[in-house]
């Protein structure tokens, strides 16, 4: 390169800089520049429930919906409206796809219907979310399970009828509500939603590919959502015992037996592969117990379905012996870390794993993961929302650098929405509140 136009081109970089178009940084949440200031306040659309929080909520949508009442709030060009549910189809459960639940894509929201003297789902229907009217309803067998399995670009509405010989599974448009496939698989006995209801981890970054998986008495297969095809998966023989939970590691299926009853016997099984040290597959039968769960009372087992066996970037296998904590791919083939008795992890929502055990300070698992990110002053329950931000009970604090620079009180479960900038909204009485970053003085 010559030296003139060396000089040419420093000239044009110094150029570009100068006319902004390496322009600074905006306020960002824990750039140690930036407090939190306030940017609305409004009406909140619908209170939330006992637990501080809604059974729907989709921020990035303005939807909130609790108990019989549905509303989407106001932004910009965005319509806002209310809708008041009929009782089939009120809002009560925080378990996807179960009875008085909601399931959701992008804007769509399913309701979950439920009838008195129905064990199970009685009906679906769809909420159009411009409007807030019912787009569509189907009425649903007896025994129906109802799921909302989704990769990168499908979403299909599954149901599912079993009996003790077969499985009638069919697949909707959760649009328009119409019929894309049905099919009968003989000799099935269950299907399970790895992405929500039947996952190791339900709120895990694990749900790049979590397709439905369909269970016999011998055979795992996954159901193709485009046309509802079975593809087994060579070599895969499930355990005994009922398999309860379902996830795909990689190249890998890993399935879970839930406890039996009386004995709280267990299996994990992760099927081979077709690379590496692991591409044996691996099995660990334990005695399922949760230190951190009630007794359930079909089992006598002290078992909670709703608590994550991943934690952070771990597998956690509830054994009576001590918790077991292995890598998902490899389990058992290298060596796990055991646990005390008593002892359970927690993430904090941070990804870094704490070990917490009644009546003992937490501590992090692995020395180099260094101390919990929880601020000083906070207890073991608090949990972050957004980058610096952290609520405990209803106490709502951001801390830069360890010092408390915002402090405040919400009384729901305050959120994050990253698609306004990184934000965090909360609840002020009555009032729905949002902050955002501004450069300090």
């Amino acid at each position: 390169m010559t030296g003139v136009l060396r000089r040419g081109l420093l000239i044009a970089m110094a150029g570009l800089v100068t006319s902004g178009c390496f322009a600074p940084q905006p306020p960002m949440f824990g750039d140690g520049r930036s407090v939190p200031t306030e940017l609305s306040r409004e009406l909140v659309p619908v209170r939330p429930g006992q637990d501080g929080t809604w059974a729907v909520i989709l921020p990035e949508a303005g939807l909130f919906g609790e108990g019989r009442s549905v509303a989407r709030l106001r932004d910009g060009e965005r319509a806002g409206w209310r809708t008041e549910l009929q009782a089939e189809f009120a809002l009560t459960s925080r378990q996807p796809g179960e009875p008085h639940s909601a399931l959701t894509h992008g804007t769509t929201t399913v309701l979950v219907g439920g009838r008195e003297g129905r064990t199970g789902p009685s009906s679906v229907a769809s909420l159009d979310p411009y409007r807030g009217t019912v787009a569509w309803r189907r009425e649903l067998p007896p025994g129906t399970r109802v799921s909302l399995p989704q990769d990168v670009s499908t979403a299909v509405l599954l149901t599912t009828t079993c009996t003790a010989k077969s499985c009638r599974l069919t697949g909707w448009n959760i649009g328009s509500g119409g019929r894309l496939w049905s099919r009968t698989v003989p000799g099935a006995v269950k299907v399970l939603d790895s992405c929500r209801s039947d996952a190791l981890a339900p709120e895990s970054g694990l749900r790049t590919y979590c397709p439905p998986y369909l269970v016999t008495g011998d055979r795992v297969g996954t159901v193709g959502l485009e046309d509802g095809a079975v593809r087994w998966e060579a070599g895969l023989r499930p355990p005994s015992g009922t398999v309860d939970r379902i996830a795909r590691y990689h190249d890998r299926t890993v399935t879970v037996t839930a406890p039996a009853e009386g004995s709280c016997r267990a299996t994990v099984l992760a099927s081979g592969s077709g690379s590496g040290e692991g591409d044996r597959g691996w099995r660990h039968d334990f005695v399922w117990d949760q230190p951190q769960a009630p007794r359930d009372p079909e089992t006598g087992c002290r078992w909670d379905r709703r608590i994550p066996l991943y934690v952070g970037h771990t597998m956690v296998l509830p054994d009576k012996d001590g918790a077991l904590v292995v890598d998902p791919y490899f389990g058992t083939l290298r060596p796990g870390r055991r646990l005390a008795p008593g002892e359970y992890l927690v993430s904090e929502g941070t990804g870094r794993e704490t070990v917490r055990a009644q009546g003992h300070p937490d501590r992090a698992l692995s020395e180099d993961s260094g101390r919990s990110d929880r601020p000083a002053g906070l207890g073991p329950g608090s949990r972050t929302i957004g980058r610096n931000f952290w609520q405990d009970g209803d106490r709502l604090v951001y801390v830069d650098r360890g010092e408390v620079l915002w402090e405040g009180r919400s009384d729901c479960r305050a959120f994050g929405q990253p698609d306004k900038g990184g934000t965090v909204s909360y609840c002020d009485g009555g009032q729905l509140v949002r902050l955002g970053a501004t450069h300090r003085d």
